[in-house]
């Protein structure tokens, strides 16, 4: 059934899948998958690479696979549908396949830059065990432990302003003996970080990311809001 010919979907079905992957709808997605791969003569898999917003960033397009989306929004379910689909029955990766897990959309974000961006562990670890390349780095020269600390960052000024704003009229010395008494917890950026230098695949990330400590910050595409 599959060939090796590549398979080209129409607009119409490739807004389809990525609705489907967007909103979270695994029924919807697994049904369109099954119906394009008939029509089309093919095995879900190709279905599944052809699957590009392919529009022009000048007219909204992303240039996303359809694994950006659920690596997004932290949907480990149809992420990890997505990904078994993509197994040979050895369960192996051919070339074609880790190249499409690994696929750049117009800001170089991999599906990996966005789960890691948006500090979803469990995505992080399927898309790294599926093949992912955790020393790629993105337009703005930053790699998934970059984006997941540059997201940390983000969130821990974001809450100390609003501290800040809250206990301003509080007595400074009850605040400084309330803060020294409650343990910090473990941020969901600080996880994915540390599980991006501590897994197996990890052993060139420590270099990479003190490279990029001197890299100016610059703004990462987030990915699409959960919808």
């Amino acid at each position: 059934m599959a060939t090796t010919d590549v398979v080209s979907l129409p607009f119409e079905a490739v807004d389809d899948l990525i609705y489907d992957a967007r909103a979270g709808d695994l029924e919807s997605l697994k049904a369109d998958i099954t119906k394009f791969s008939q029509e089309y003569n093919c095995s879900p898999a190709d279905i599944i690479k052809a699957a590009i917003d392919t529009e022009d960033e000048s007219e909204g397009g992303t240039g996303s696979c359809l694994l950006h989306w659920p690596a997004a929004n932290g949907n480990a379910e149809i992420l990890n549908y997505l990904l078994s689909l993509l197994k040979t029955e050895n369960g192996a990766q051919d070339p074609s396949n880790l190249q499409f897990i690994n696929h750049k959309n117009h800001s170089g974000n991999t599906p990996l830059h966005w789960a890691a961006l948006n500090t979803h562990l469990e995505c992080v670890k399927a898309l790294v065990e599926a093949g992912a390349d955790i020393i790629l780095k993105n337009n703005a020269g930053h790699d998934a432990v970059f984006v997941a600390e540059q997201s940390d960052w983000n969130a821990t000024a974001t809450t100390q302003e609003e501290d800040k704003k809250k206990d301003a009229a509080e007595d400074e010395a009850n605040v400084e003996e309330a803060e020294s008494s409650t343990p910090r917890e473990t941020t969901k950026g600080q996880q994915v970080v540390e599980w991006l230098l501590t897994c197996e695949k990890g052993s060139d990330m420590e270099k990479s990311a003190v490279d990029d400590a001197d890299v100016p910050m610059a703004e990462d595409d987030a990915g699409p809001s959960k919808q």
